[in-house]
């Protein structure tokens, strides 16, 4: 573990500002005044003097990012201090319509660079990280190469190769305005507790989606299970050993549009089966004979504006629900509950912000809980069978490339699965920064 600091703040911030002022100058030489603009520009390096735009108009789109995290524990769980975390990611697309004349064609391709600690685990002991960028092997990942194909003006949409299946299923794009990973695009017990794969870790797998209207679809795909991929040494894999099994999720998606300003929601329903074999959620110890063949689970995921600020579908009051279930048979993390609400562009002269408030629980398997109490021979009684988290966080919304996210986060119950009911509930203030290249 890294000993206690605070100077990660200060730090991060120093190298935004040194990043800021390395561009604008580097703008400055390249580039007409008149031709960019650091506080209108939708990326931080602009349009490269034109370069950009020209490589769109034959297909290509480039991009990238930058999210920082930095969260510090300041009381409770197993004592106090922060530390930083951050990811880079590059990606490419293809159209392939307009470069080879291929309708309805196109490729993709991303890489991902984790770097920094997790409060959670040096000083907190939660589960449901503070910092939701953290995870998969602070590694550089191939993400994504693939293949993507569309039909009959768009209805049907196919995609093949290698990438996280979670792009495409159980998202909630809505919830990339919190920062502790409980609250990440997809509920966590769906890759917790089977071979579902999020971003940044890609496998190999397909799927086929059919929107028999404009408002609605239907999808189906099949993914490699293959736990190999998520270890540090493993972020250039793209082979296929170590598989034990196949992953095939289901999805239907309604839009809405409500009232006279349209106001958009988003409302999903899944399911999926798991062909491995792995440990029975009952089966404490470290030995692998109480072994399960197949797992399953499904969940339910719903955002909807309820109140327009301004008689548009731009700006208002968002609300957002999410129910996930994994296989008590062999799901220790079994459950996701979540809840809250997204002001979105709260304030006329601020239309890009956000003040997001949500409560997500995780929910550990009873089965699990009193196997363990079991096994301990009466050391352990009255165990916590899930962990909370509330969060509160304003989005400022400072450039159109340039995000900054300070948030407080209550988390109850930290010690739940480290089966620990002494860990006292605790308090974490965060600052999330995101840049768009």
């Amino acid at each position: 573990m890294q000993p206690r600091t605070r100077l990660g703040l200060k730090t991060s911030l120093l190298a935004g500002a040194a990043i800021i002022a390395v561009t604008s100058a580097a703008h400055a030489q390249v580039a007409p005044a008149s031709s960019y603009n650091i506080w209108t520009s939708p990326t931080m390096t602009g349009d490269w003097n034109g370069a950009r735009t020209k490589l769109k108009d034959v297909g290509i789109t480039l991009g990238g990012f930058y999210t920082g995290e930095f969260a510090d524990g300041i009381s409770g769980g197993n004592r106090q201090g922060g530390d930083i975390a951050s990811q880079f990611g590059l990606g490419m697309d293809v159209d392939l319509g307009k470069l080879a004349d291929l309708s309805g064609a196109s490729l993709h391709f991303a890489v991902n660079q984790r770097v920094g600690r997790n409060t959670s685990a040096d000083y907190i002991g939660n589960r449901l990280a503070v910092q939701e960028v953290y995870g998969a092997g602070e590694t550089l990942r191939i993400v994504e190469m693939s293949y993507e194909q569309k039909f009959d003006d768009g209805a049907i949409d196919t995609k093949i190769g290698f990438y996280p299946m979670g792009n495409d299923f159980a998202g909630t794009p809505l919830l990339l305005d919190f920062q502790n990973v409980g609250f990440c695009i997809h509920p966590q017990n769906l890759p917790a507790s089977s071979g579902w794969s999020d971003y940044p870790t890609g496998k190999w797998g397909g799927r086929i989606k059919w929107m028999p209207t404009t408002n609605s679809y239907i999808q189906a795909g099949v993914y490699d299970v293959n736990p190999g991929y998520y270890a540090k040494s493993n972020g250039l894999k793209v082979s296929t050993s170590g598989s034990t099994g196949a992953l095939i999720p289901l999805e239907v998606e309604y839009t809405s549009a409500l009232g006279a300003a349209g106001m958009p929601g988003h409302y999903k329903a899944g399911v999926y089966y798991d062909t491995s074999t792995v440990k029975n959620a009952a089966d404490v110890t470290s030995a692998e004979t109480a072994m399960e063949t197949g797992r399953y689970g499904g969940y339910l995921l719903a955002d909807q504006m309820i109140y327009s600020f301004d008689g548009t579908p731009k700006r208002g009051l968002i609300a957002f629900a999410q129910v996930s279930y994994s296989d008590p048979q062999t799901s220790v993390y079994e459950s996701t509950l979540a809840g809250g609400v997204v002001a979105q562009g709260p304030f006329e002269a601020r239309p890009h912000d956000f003040i997001a408030l949500g409560y997500v629980r995780a929910g550990l398997n009873n089965r699990t809980i009193n196997a363990k109490e079991l096994a301990s021979g009466g050391k352990l009684s009255g165990l916590s069978n899930g962990e909370g988290v509330v969060e509160l966080g304003y989005g400022l919304q400072a450039t159109p490339w340039l995000l900054i996210h300070p948030n407080v986060q209550y988390i109850t119950d930290p010690g739940t699965f480290s089966y620990n009911k002494h860990l006292k509930n605790a308090w974490a203030i965060g600052l999330q920064t995101k840049i768009v290249f």
